[in-house]
């Protein structure tokens, strides 16, 4: 026979109440309305957020991208502050590695190949020079603590290698750096081939 089949939406607007909690629903608030019928409130951060949005650089085309990306990476673990950089496709992490790994530095990758440990290498990712490439879904809502001495030195630093088609995610992974009031900074590196 037929199998029934419902969407999320439908599934969750069949609740007579509907609630939840996110950082990044304030730019969805019109989507919520739209099709949850749920207002969107603000409630202000538990300690004022000290990240830094540094400018964007455009490129040309994705190696030059990478490239410029493996020297801001560099220069930022020279100073030993860890840093987590976000791409798009498994592919585009695996090749940024590898050119990471090419200029001597020590690379945690994580993707879905890397589910398991996914809850233990973002709990590392805020060490000491740690360098961490992940897909843009990877470790969302997680808290990545940082140690004591990285707090003084400026803590995390996330760079963005390409726009996502919803905002959303890109809010994410910003959000991995500068959490509960800790300092942090991160970057949007554009290329003029990326797919948006």
């Amino acid at each position: 026979g037929q199998a029934a089949r419902i969407t999320v939406q439908d599934l969750f607007l069949r609740y007579r109440s509907l609630g939840g909690m996110t950082g990044t629903a304030a730019t969805s608030a019109g989507e919520l309305r739209r099709i949850y019928k749920t207002p969107v409130v603000q409630v202000p951060t538990n300690r004022p957020p000290k990240r830094k949005r540094l400018p964007d650089i455009v490129c040309p085309d994705m190696m030059t991208k990478f490239d410029a990306v493996v020297r801001e990476v560099q220069e930022v673990h020279d100073k030993g502050r860890p840093v987590l950089i976000g791409t798009r496709s498994i592919d585009k992490s695996n090749i940024l590695a590898k050119m990471l790994r090419e200029h001597g530095m020590a690379v945690q990758v994580l993707n879905a190949y890397e589910v398991e440990r996914e809850a233990e290498i973002v709990a590392r990712a805020g060490e000491r020079g740690q360098i961490t490439v992940a897909t843009n879904m990877a470790g969302r809502g997680t808290d990545v603590k940082l140690q004591d001495d990285v707090r003084e030195i400026g803590g995390m630093m996330v760079i963005c290698t390409e726009l996502h088609d919803a905002a959303r995610i890109d809010r994410q992974l910003i959000g991995r750096c500068g959490r509960q009031g800790d300092p942090g900074s991160y970057r949007q590196y554009l290329g003029m081939d990326d797919e948006i």
